[in-house]
């Protein structure tokens, strides 16, 4: 049985929902970076970039989003819900 490439991306992450820090991880695998180093070329503490897995931080949430090569909205649907032009939310 072959599954398309979105079918595969379901048993990942969820749409709509946000990616786990494993498929985070997975994804900036993928591209050959990794959050240690990330943290190490912005001079920030190690385990400073990891506090996006649990609360917002925009800068690192762009950082990492664009590493990926998707936008922050993409990762972390949850956190930008009320920026959706298109949101039916009154």
């Amino acid at each position: 049985m072959q599954l398309s490439r979105q079918d595969l991306t379901d048993l990942f992450v969820r749409r709509g929902q946000d990616w786990s820090s494993k498929a985070i991880a997975a994804a900036l695998d993928n591209k050959g970076v990794d959050i240690t180093t990330m943290e190490r070329v912005r001079g920030l503490k190690p385990g400073a970039m990891r506090n996006v897995f649990y609360r917002r931080v925009p800068a690192y949430e762009s950082a990492i989003a664009e590493a990926i090569g998707v936008e922050p909205e993409v990762i972390w649907p949850s956190r930008y819900r009320n920026k959706n032009p298109h949101s039916n939310a009154a």
